[in-house]
This record gives C-alpha cells, sequence and structure tokens, in this order.
C-alpha cells in the first residue's frame, strides 16, 4: 500500500522503528514550511539548526534506500504549509494511506489530527518512540490528587524505570534531592573546557534563509555553526562531556559567570529536542558514571533531574 510519512523538524531518530526495513511502497516526506518558522519569532540558530539537520537527516534517508521526498524553504513547489504540501503528494503520488509520529506541540497535534479527519484516505499516528512516558501517564499518575508536584513525579519515575535506585523504593544516597550540594560559587577553578564540538559553515542555508524573508532574532553564526547535525556528532559530544566535564556539573550547576557562557552544561538540548539522541541513553550514560565511582551522587542525580 502506498503510504505517505511525514517527518517533523524535531523527529530525526534514526533509531525509530519506522526506519527498521525499507519498502519502495513507503515515502518519507521533510518540508521546510513558513507556517513552523513564522508562528512565533525564533532564535536564528534554531531556525538554521533544525534545517541544517534536517537536510543531513534526508542525506541518512536515502543513503539506507528509503524514498524520500525534501521540500526545501524556496522550492517553486512549497505552499508553505504542512496541510497544502501533503495533499498535493497524496494526488500526485496516489498515495492510499498517511500516518506521522505524535508531535511534541499540541499545536502541531491539533492541526494534524483536524488534516487526517479532511482525507480521504485512512491515516494513523505512531509513537514518536523518544519519551520515558505516554502522553496519558501524567494523568493517571495524579488522579484523584489535590496537587500535581514535579518533585512527585520526579520520584515516581526514579522507582518506576529504578534510575540511581539503592532497592525498589529507596534512592541511593538515601535522598532524593541533593540541591544544597549543587550551589557553589565558581571563581575560576576548576577550569571551564574548550567546545569540542564541530565548526560547520551554513552561510549558504542561512543565505536562502534570508532569501525566504524569515525573521528572527539573535547572532545566527552560520559560518562558525556548532550545533550537531546528525546523531553521531551528538554522541560524540554526549561522550565527550560525560568523561570530561560532568564531574563538575553537580558542585557547580547553578553557578553563573559574565565571563563563562556554558560553565560545565552539556549542551545536549538540541539533540535531545530534535530526537538525534534519548533521555534514557543520556541517562543510561550518566548512571554508568557513577556507579563507575566516576562522579558523585549529587553531581549524578543533579544532573538526571534536569
Amino acid at each position: 500500500m502506498k503510504t505517505l510519512r511525514l517527518i517533523l523538524g524535531d523527529q530525526l531518530n534514526p533509531n525509530h522503528s519506522w526506519f527498521k526495513n525499507v519498502d519502495d511502497e513507503i515515502y518519507y516526506v521533510l518540508m521546510e514550511v513558513i507556517q513552523e518558522t513564522n508562528y512565533v519569532l525564533h532564535h536564528a540558530q534554531k531556525i538554521l539548526a533544525i534545517f541544517a539537520a534536517m537536510r543531513d537527516f534526508k542525506e541518512f534517508l536515502t543513503k539506507n534506500n528509503h524514498q524520500v521526498i525534501y521540500i526545501k524553504i524556496n522550492d517553486e513547489s512549497n505552499q508553505q504549509s504542512f496541510k497544502s504540501n501533503l495533499n498535493t503528494l497524496i494526488k500526485l503520488l496516489h498515495i492510499k494511506k498517511f500516518e506521522y509520529q505524535e508531535p511534541d506541540e499540541s499545536r502541531l497535534d491539533k492541526e494534524l489530527e483536524v488534516f487526517c479527519s479532511e482525507i480521504y484516505i485512512p491515516s494513523a499516528r505512531v509513537s514518536s518512540e523518544h519519551f520515558y512516558t505516554s502522553r496519558d501517564e501524567v494523568k493517571e499518575v495524579f488522579k484523584d490528587k489535590k496537587q500535581w508536584l514535579m518533585e512527585s513525579f520526579y520520584r515516581y519515575m526514579r522507582k518506576k524505570h529504578q534510575i540511581l535506585m539503592k532497592d525498589i523504593n529507596e534512592p541511593i544516597g538515601a535522598k532524593w534531592n541533593f540541591d544544597n550540594e549543587n550551589r557553589k560559587a565558581w571563581k575560576g577553578t576548576p577550569k571551564t573546557f574548550k567546545d569540542s564540538r564541530p565548526i560547520h559553515d551554513h552561510s549558504v542555508l542561512w543565505n536562502e534563509i534570508c532569501k525566504a524573508q524569515i525573521k528572527s532574532f539573535g547572532e545566527h553564526n552560520a559560518s562558525q555553526f556548532r550545533w550537531p547535525l546528525n546523531r553521531k556528532e551528538a554522541l560524540k559530544h554526549l561522550d565527550f562531556f560525560v568523561k570530561n566535564i560532568l564531574v563538575y556539573f553537580g558542585d557547580y550547576q547553578d553557578a553563573m559567570h559574565k565571563d563563562e557562557s556554558k560553565m560545565f552544561h552539556s549542551l545536549i538540548s538540541f539533540a535531545l529536542n530534535t530526537k538525534m539522541i534519548s533521555p534514557h541513553e543520556v541517562i543510561l550514560k550518566v548512571e554508568s558514571s557513577y556507579r563507575d565511582n566516576q562522579i558523585s551522587i549529587n553531581t549524578a542525580e543533579g544532573f538526571i533531574r534536569q
């Protein structure tokens, strides 16, 4: 059955079950659209990083013999919305089924639900296979509770997934929270680390973004761009962080200094948000580092909680 699968810009997980098998009847579509760049004012680096990573992900899919349709921001055929582009592709390719992964934003969730109700072919929404929780889990955990506290949910998740636990119900260190040990002031030592991430020149892509008259704020740094393109780069940086920087994170996780923009933070949020890497594998690496006596419990707990 000819199937069209939509991949959003924050769904760049090469390990998703969608990609395990190659099927010439399945078409994957990624699209750069004004609808997504202009609904709010975004930082320039966010737009640039997502477009660059999307294009790299298209290359990954193509090299693995999947059928891929990629719509660039300035393509003449680009109608600049998911709905319009999808409707055109469904007709053009004689698609018999439409599928998409659960969006992270309720805005897109509602839009795609409406879209599926309007098209004449079957549709399906699948998990993004990224998060620890299902959509309804929080609601179930706090059912009949008068207060919804993040700390309660945090402890529930630690127990359920046995993260930093001595036994089923007791946390390692006999405490759930080591915040009081993570508030040291940084006075210049230990020395912070130079940014080890690869540098990309996205000047050409930035010119395309400017040609599309996409508004943004902040410095784009297109010629010296450090956010990862793919899972391989993200994992390499994560490994460097865990082996070299994490040991200092706990003590100084709340510290700020006018001369330091990164301190001892991981810089993995973009890779996590685009699903290049998962919360599960990050937590496994950090917990393993603790159990190998490379970091303290206050560092491990503080980082995992964040």
